[in-house]
C-alpha cells in the first residue's frame, strides 16, 4: 500500500494491543471537538441550545422541551459519555454503560469452544472483607465490589477509564470500615493485564483469588497467570480456573486511502463483532464509503484486541491515508500525513494529542515495558540546532506521559536532528513529514 510514498511513522513500531480507547482524552482539543460536533447535530435538527464540555460529559442549555430527542443526538457523538441538563437532570444513558448503535459491543459469548458465557458477578458480599469482582467480556469490563482505600479506587478508576473506556462499568465503592487487604494499593495492575486473555474474569476476597475465563493457548494463560501474580503480590494465593480452548488468532485490517473509502478485513470469530467494527467505521467515515472484507470464522478467538482496534477509527480520521493491522494481539500500521510539528515548534499539535493515550495505555497496561520517544527535523536551518529541536519534540511528548502518571524512569527521549528523514527535504511536503516523533517499544538504540 505504501511503496513509493513517503511516511509519518508515528505509533507504527509493532505494538502489543493491550491499549485504551483513544477517545478517553481530557484535552482541550478533544473538548472543542466535541463541543462543535454537538452543536452541529443540534442546528441540523432544529434545536437552539447552547453547549459547555468538561472532560467527556457535554452540558446542554435551553433545550428543556426537548430532552430525549438531545440525549438521542448528543449521545451519539463517539466520545460523549453523558450528557447533562443545565436544570440538573442527566441523561440516563451514557457511552461507559450504554453506547449508540454504531458503538454498541456485540453481545459476544466465548467463542465455539467454549460453551457458556462467564460466570455472573456475584450478589453475596461476605461483611467488610475488601472483595473484588472482574469481568472481561465482549470488550466490556464491568467491576464491582468494595475496598477501603479511595487514593487505591481513585487510580484504579483512572486506569481503567484510559484502558476500556468507553465499554466499561465501574461499580467499585470504597468503604473505610471494610478490612484492608495486601492486594488493594496494587489492584489497578491487576486489572490492567486482564485483556492478556479477551474473555476473563478475577475474583478476589481477602487474601484469596481466583482467575477464570477462556485463553486461547498454555503460553497465553502463562502470561496470565503471571501478571496478575506480580500485581497481587506474594500475599495472594491464585486459582486458575481458565479453560484453554486452544483456538487461532483473529486478524483484522483497516485501511483508509484519501479518497474517503475506509476498507475492513481480516478473519473475526463472530457477525456481532465484525458488525461492531463496520458500525464505527460507518460512524466514521460514512455507511456508503465503508468496503466490508470481513470473514467469519469460529474457530478463531475473540481477543481483546478486536474491540479496541474500531475504537480509534475516530481518532484517526484527521489522517488523509492510513493503515492498521491486528494479527492476534498485536498492532502494527501507519499514520500519512496531519501531525507533524510546524516549522521550528516542539509543541504537540491537536492530531498528536490525540494520539498520546493509545500509547498511555500500552505503557499502563504493560508495567514492565519502557518506550523511547525519537524526535525529529526537517533540514531546514543549522544541524546543531536542528539536533536541539528534535530533543525538545521528543522530551515534550515524554512530560505528556509523566503528566498522565506514567514513571519518568519508563520514558526515554531521543533526538536525532535532521539525520533520519523519511521524505523530500526539498519540497513543503517533505519537510512537513520530516518534522515528526516515532515512537519505539524499549529503551534507546
Amino acid at each position: 500500500m505504501f511503496s513509493g510514498r513517503t511516511r509519518i511513522r508515528l505509533l507504527v513500531v509493532t505494538w502489543l494491543l493491550l491499549v485504551g480507547s483513544a477517545v478517553a482524552v481530557g484535552v482541550s482539543a478533544e473538548q472543542n471537538d466535541l463541543g462543535t460536533k454537538a452543536e452541529e447535530a443540534l442546528a441540523s435538527a432544529g434545536i437552539d441550545a447552547a453547549v459547555e464540555v468538561s472532560g467527556r460529559d457535554v452540558t446542554v442549555t435551553g433545550s428543556a422541551d426537548d430532552k430525549e430527542r438531545v440525549e438521542e443526538l448528543v449521545g451519539a457523538i463517539y466520545g460523549v459519555r453523558v450528557v447533562n441538563f443545565a436544570d440538573g437532570s442527566e441523561s440516563a444513558a451514557t457511552p461507559d454503560t450504554t453506547t449508540s448503535a454504531a458503538q454498541a459491543p456485540p453481545s459476544t459469548t466465548p467463542t465455539a469452544a467454549a460453551s457458556s458465557t462467564l460466570p455472573p458477578i456475584s450478589d453475596d458480599a461476605p461483611g467488610n472483607v475488601s472483595l473484588l469482582e472482574a469481568r472481561l467480556e465482549g470488550g466490556r469490563l464491568t467491576l464491582r465490589g468494595t475496598i477501603p482505600d479511595a487514593e487505591a479506587a481513585a487510580r484504579l478508576e483512572a486506569v481503567a477509564d484510559l484502558i476500556y473506556s468507553p465499554l466499561l462499568d465501574n461499580q467499585l465503592e470504597v468503604d473505610p470500615e471494610a478490612e484492608p487487604a495486601s492486594w488493594v494499593p496494587r489492584v489497578a495492575d491487576a486489572i490492567a493485564v486482564l485483556p492478556i486473555v479477551g474473555t476473563s474474569g478475577l475474583t478476589i476476597t481477602g487474601e484469596a483469588a481466583t482467575v477464570f475465563g477462556y485463553a486461547p493457548t498454555e503460553e497465553r494463560l502463562a502470561q496470565l497467570q503471571g501478571a496478575l501474580a506480580r500485581a497481587l503480590g506474594p500475599d495472594v494465593s491464585l486459582t486458575n480456573e481458565v479453560e484453554v480452548t486452544g483456538l487461532a488468532p483473529p486478524t483484522i485490517n483497516a485501511q483508509v486511502e484519501g479518497d474517503g473509502s475506509i476498507t475492513v478485513s481480516g478473519v473475526v470469530p463472530s457477525q456481532d463483532i465484525a458488525e461492531f467494527a463496520i458500525g464505527l467505521a460507518a460512524s466514521s467515515y460514512g455507511p456508503e464509503n465503508v468496503v466490508n472484507e470481513l470473514t467469519i470464522d469460529p474457530g478463531v478467538d475473540t481477543t481483546f484486541s478486536l474491540f479496541r482496534l474500531p475504537l480509534v477509527f475516530p481518532a484517526f480520521e484527521p489522517f488523509p491515508v492510513w493503515d492498521v493491522q491486528i494479527y492476534d494481539n498485536v498492532i502494527s500500521g501507519q499514520l500519512l500525513n496531519g501531525a507533524s510539528f510546524p516549522s521550528g515548534s516542539a509543541q504537540l499539535t491537536p492530531q498528536l494529542l490525540q494520539l498520546m493515550p493509545v500509547g498511555a495505555g500500552i505503557l499502563t497496561r504493560n508495567p514492565t515495558l519502557v518506550i523511547t520517544v525519537e524526535g525529529h527535523t526537517d533540514s531546514v536551518g543549522p544541524a546543531e540546532s536542528n539536533q536541539r529541536l528534535s530533543v525538545a519534540r521528543a522530551e515534550s511528548a515524554k512530560q505528556w506521559f509523566i503528566e498522565a502518571g506514567i514513571d519518568p524512569a519508563r520514558v526515554f527521549a531521543v533526538g536525532y536532528g535532521e539525520t533520519r528523514p523519511i521524505a523530500d527535504n526539498e519540497t513543503p511536503e517533505g519537510r512537513a513529514q520530516n518534522r515528526r516523533i516515532e515512537f519505539k517499544l524499549g529503551p534507546p538504540e
